[in-house]
Order: structure tokens, then sequence, then C-alpha cells
């Protein structure tokens, strides 16, 4: 699969991997209900196109299709697992490390903001 915009181009050989076999295992779920693709999409409230994106593993289509899709099937809260506490393993090492900074920089007051409120 050509890698044409840039943040399609950061996504990791491994996640599309992953991405790939999500879609097929909701190809194969579909399949098991033996519902067509057109079929899932009006269930879905998707197009036809998007199911057969979402079932090619498409990173180039919404997390919402993906949701979608599994809330026909039953699997709501399928994403309730993904980064599940625990799971991140190199987040907890790093936060418990010695030194913790903040994530964003504090934000500066303009001198104009301090003065609009001054008597």
């Amino acid at each position: 699969m050509p890698r044409n915009s840039k943040s399609y181009s950061l996504v990791s050989d491994a996640a599309l991997g992953s991405l790939s076999q999500l879609g097929g295992r909701m190809k194969e779920a579909r399949l098991r209900r033996n519902w067509t693709q057109a079929q899932t999409a009006e269930k879905a409230g998707l197009s036809e196109s998007s199911v057969k994106k979402v079932e090619a593993g498409s990173a180039r289509i919404t997390v919402g299709a993906y949701l979608a899709l599994l809330d026909i099937f039953g699997l709501a809260t399928a994403f309730d697992q993904v980064m599940a506490p625990g799971d991140d393993t190199l987040g907890d090492a790093l936060s418990r490390s010695a030194t913790r900074r903040r994530a964003r920089a504090p934000r500066s007051q303009s001198s104009s903001k301090q003065d609009e409120w001054e008597i």
C-alpha cells in the first residue's frame, strides 16, 4: 500500500499489519453472520465503500467506522481493552522516574491581561 501522506507515513509497519488483521477479523465476523457488505453497511450506517475499507484494514478511514462495525457485531466495548491499565509498561516505568516534568510549557500571562483587572 503506497504511503502518500505524511501522517500515513508515520504509522509503523507493525501498526498497519495489526490494522490489516483487525479488518480481516471484522470480515470474518460479517461472514459468520452471513451478511453482505451492503447489509453490514446499512446496519452500521456506513457506505459499502467504508465497510470495504475497514475490512481491508485501511488506516485512511475514521475510527468511527471501525467502532460502528464493532457495535453491530455486539462488541461495542472492545476498545475498552486498548491501552488498558497495566499494558503501558514503558509509561509506568517513566512515571516512576526521579524527575518528572510538565508535558507542556506553562502559559505566560501578558501584561495587558494583568492590567485589565487592576483598579
